[in-house]
């Protein structure tokens, strides 16, 4: 993985990497979130990011990875939430 990075999560491209310690990037977050994953465990369960612990050493970003995690799986629940709601209304 590349050690550029988006600042915005939200709008780095899919291969980019979120975790740095685990070398886990954006597409494997999100394929775990679309596959079930609800909370910070079931990520690290499922992608084993946010495992090592060395993300504020490793990222370019100098923090833990958990920060953008979390915007992602808040950002996927409630895009899942709206569809699920169109379905309903549909």
């Amino acid at each position: 993985m590349n050690r550029i990075f988006t600042e915005n999560v939200l709008e780095a491209p899919l291969n980019e990497a979120v975790c740095w310690c685990s070398s886990v990037s954006k597409q494997s977050i999100l394929v775990a979130i679309q596959t079930g994953a609800k909370n910070m465990d079931d990520i690290r369960r499922m992608t084993g990011a946010c495992t090592i612990g060395r993300c504020k050493d490793l990222s370019p970003r100098s923090r833990c990875c958990s920060k953008e995690i979390m915007l992602l799986l808040q950002a996927e629940i409630a895009k899942l939430h709206d569809i699920r709601g169109e379905h309903e209304l549909g």
